[in-house]
């Protein structure tokens, strides 16, 4: 849907039929926020709560000879979206149909503009600010996949940027116009309503899968959301071709560029350019498996951020642990390699840091000792033995000279010390090259609840999202005496506190199911009287709705 137009000439708003009406006796729309193609978005006030809200009404002439499903897909949409409850997600108030035909779905009212508009505005964010909004857009679509609901039309247009208290960015994900409920029952009736050659979604953002025409899941949206990081970051998509054919045929067939080949201006680490690449995987199979995957890896690049000051210090960011699949060779940016001075002229190298994609499990064992590493640079080592022979020569022979100036005839030495000639024997043509320092301890603990679902926290920090999933410790907080007190939380149920150690290998959490809230009988709410004249034009709001 095109961006809102309240800004037209009055005779437009004056003669839209639909100004001053009420929809299903409690939806009082009194202008226009956006228009496109497929309908209106309103502003409306509810009756009797006096809500501020938005409703969008579909144009009835929309179906006709285009989609003649469309009004089926419509209820889908606002039946599964309502389900939908996090922060992160537009809230459906209400859905239904006039006498009259009239097809409307109230939403939550939002000021601010969609991610689209501010990619545009600014020409690309930072890393710590694309991690910001995709943190946000992993939690909101992670409820909708643990409800078996997969958005499949995720892009910067349907993500809206609002103000929330004092917190800029605050994400708002739209238009579940597409969205695909995976569960049993509910599938084969949406497949009935996309079987007869309707193209659906976007094609800069669609997975190979989704084009092909194959099962399509958490992992779809998955790859959208790693389109949406690359045009973040870069401000462009990975594929932009001049048709929508040659687009889709990109995304199936051409590996993405790299991200600073796309734009060589923007500063990225290596961990966030390796995990945007995983989620562009073509396969399925090799991309993260579901968005709290994706979350803990961007927690883990807010983490390792704090200790390396600005995003292009490439050479102290930490390497995220790939947990499975390969990452695709040409999303690999090349890395300049620090040079080094040495009496025998300048020579480049890089200590061996093991192969660019990780092939280790999810967390690696650090049971066993470091294997000792070698960091002399690979074209002093050949001749690096000469230049420690040659100093170890002119130390020897200083500390001769320097005996032979003191008083005693004979340099100082003692009777049956050996000569200064055996002195001066070359020094051993062996390196003695110490190891590395050891990696701090790391330790991982497995954390169930029954049921699954649950949020586990410690001192207020959010560890992990849903359970099953592994909490990992380092450092002192993986000593194995220390002692950590988790709050597991579910909705519906008590939360649990648990005290456990970071040696325990795994645990599981037993919460107990919180009684009904008894029913009270409440007075039914008088009827607000209807206002006569119309409330004023909401300030702050950016004309950018395309809900």
């Amino acid at each position: 849907m095109t961006d809102g137009a309240p800004g037209a000439a009055p005779s437009s708003v004056v003669h839209d039929p639909l100004i001053g009406r009420v929809i299903s006796e409690r939806f009082t729309i009194r202008s226009v926020l956006a228009r496109g193609g497929m309908g209106k978005v309103y502003l409306a006030e509810q009756a009797p709560l006096g809500r501020t809200c938005a409703l969008k009404v579909l144009n009835p002439d929309y179906a006709r000879g285009q989609d003649p499903e469309f009004h089926k897909r419509f209820f889908l949409e606002a039946s599964i979206a309502s389900k939908l409850a996090h922060p992160n997600t537009v809230t459906i108030f209400d859905f239904g149909k006039t006498d009259d035909g009239i097809y409307y779905m109230a939403m939550e009212y939002l000021e601010g503009q969609t991610l689209h508009r501010a990619i545009r505005e600014v020409g690309h964010f930072s890393e710590e600010r694309t991690a910001h909004v995709a943190r946000q857009i992993c939690r909101g679509l992670r409820e909708a996949h643990s409800l078996g609901v997969v958005h499949r039309d995720l892009k910067p247009a349907n993500i809206f940027l609002v103000e929330h208290a004092d917190e800029t960015d605050f994400v708002k994900i739209l238009d579940f116009g597409l969205v695909k409920n995976v569960g049993e029952g509910v599938e084969g009736k949406f497949e009935e309503l996309t079987q007869a050659g309707l193209f659906m979604g976007s094609p800069k953002y669609m997975a190979p899968e989704q084009i092909r025409g194959e099962r399509v899941d958490a992992r779809t949206d998955v790859y959208a959301l790693g389109v949406v990081m690359c045009e973040m970051i870069t401000g462009k998509v990975p594929f932009d071709r001049p048709t929508s054919v040659k687009i889709l045929m990109a995304h199936v067939n051409e590996e993405p560029p790299a991200l600073r080949a796309i734009n060589p201006n923007v500063a990225i680490s290596s961990a966030f350019e390796d995990m945007v690449a995983r989620c562009l995987a073509k396969a399925p199979s090799n991309r993260y498996r579901s968005m709290d995957e994706v979350l803990l890896a961007l927690k883990r690049l807010a983490l390792a951020g704090q200790g390396r000051g600005s995003a292009g210090d490439r050479s102290s960011h930490p390497r995220l642990v790939s947990e499975s699949g390969p990452i695709p060779s040409s999303l690999r940016a090349p890395e300049s390699s620090p040079s080094v001075s040495s009496p025998l002229g300048p020579a480049s190298f890089r200590p061996s840091a093991g192969p660019r994609i990780p092939s280790e499990p999810a967390v690696p064992d650090f049971s066993g000792p470091p294997p000792a590493r070698s960091f002399i640079p690979s074209q002093l080592r050949s001749r690096g033995v000469v230049v420690i022979a040659a100093s170890g020569v002119l130390a020897v022979a200083g500390v001769i000279g320097y005996g032979a100036l003191r008083p005693g005839g004979d340099g100082g030495r003692a009777p049956g010390s050996p000569s200064p000639s055996a002195s001066l024997q070359a020094p051993s043509a062996r390196v003695d090259v110490s190891p590395p320092p050891a990696a701090p301890t790391i330790v991982k603990m497995r954390i169930n609840s029954d049921p699954a679902g649950a949020t586990v926290k410690e001192d207020g920090v959010e560890l992990c999202g849903s359970t099953p999933c592994d909490i990992v410790y380092k450092g002192s907080d993986a000593d194995p005496s220390r002692d950590h007190a988790l709050v597991v939380t579910r909705q519906g149920f008590r939360p649990e506190r648990t005290v456990v150690k970071a040696s325990d290998a795994s645990i599981v959490v037993r919460l107990t199911k919180l009684p009904d809230a008894p029913r009270v009988f409440q007075q039914p709410v008088p009827q607000a009287i209807p206002r006569t004249d119309p409330p004023p034009a909401p300030t702050g709001y950016k004309t950018d709705l395309p809900y």
